[in-house]
């Protein structure tokens, strides 16, 4: 027969304290103390500071539609359990357990294949995705597409990639102003995500194939069509909200060039 724990003052508010300031899980506290785990997110969660990732107690069920918006977003557009837990408002542990337990699970080709067969997403499906990358998009964070895209911080800059680390390193090697992050905006075919925003202007990064896919030359090789969706998104902000600017970077020359619209 399990023991309940009770905390004293004193115990709870060290319990409190290594969690909200030492920022130390809630594994290592009952390490540190010698109990179970459940004692002490129940005390954490008492006191409104366990952070957002735990469950509250309360059994979720999930809908036919959620279901088959995880199993798209897995499979055919390749998202992580986490990007699935952001857009669809669910726990990420969640997310993981259910594509677990549903043998969800798909090789990077097996999935760019599923998305070649033509076969069209249900209309309320379609809904559910559309709504969640819109409250993605308003929420400030950046939606990943493509391949898996490595993320650096150079002075105090989000930079996604090497071609946008480039461009920044050479913008602080030259002495030369620094853009911004910025967020989304979303545009009558779709949310757009610029690079940067600089003297009132969006600044779009590409290499040289990356800006050959924008433009419609090359076939994307993630989806193996041609893509110019995004650039539609370009236009439209670029007639309708501020001015876009496309660099191409040539890492091996040592140059960003200026390409027009």
């Amino acid at each position: 027969m399990s023991v309940k724990i009770t905390f004293t003052e004193e115990q709870k508010k060290l319990v409190i304290f290594d969690y909200v300031e030492n920022k130390l899980s809630c594994e290592k506290i009952r390490k540190k103390i010698g109990v179970s785990k459940t004692p002490i997110t129940s005390l954490l969660r008492e006191n409104g500071v366990l952070r957002k990732g735990y469950s509250n107690g309360i059994k979720l069920i999930l809908t036919e539609e959620l279901k088959m918006s995880i199993k798209e977003l897995y499979l055919t557009d390749l998202k992580t359990p986490v990007y699935i837990s952001k857009v669809l408002n669910l726990n990420k542990h969640f997310v993981e357990k259910f594509i677990k337990i549903n043998k969800i699970g798909r090789t990077k080709g097996e999935s760019i294949s599923l998305r070649q067969t033509g076969k069209k997403r249900p209309e309320h499906v379609k809904s559910i995705l559309r709504i969640a990358q819109q409250t993605l998009a308003k929420s400030g964070q950046r939606k990943q597409t493509g391949g898996v895209c490595k993320s650096f911080h150079i002075n105090g800059l989000e930079c996604s990639g090497t071609y946008e680390k480039f461009y920044i390193e050479k913008l602080i090697k030259e002495k030369k102003e620094l853009p911004k992050n910025t967020g989304s905006v979303i545009t009558p075919d779709g949310v757009y995500y610029p690079d940067f925003l600089k003297n009132e202007s969006f600044i779009e990064i590409k290499s040289d194939y990356t800006y050959d896919v924008l433009i419609g030359e090359k076939i994307s090789r993630w989806t193996k069509k041609y893509e110019t969706a995004q650039l539609d998104k370009i236009k439209w902000v670029n007639e309708n909200v501020r001015p876009v600017d496309i660099l191409v970077v040539d890492k091996r020359k040592n140059k960003i060039i200026k390409k027009w619209l």
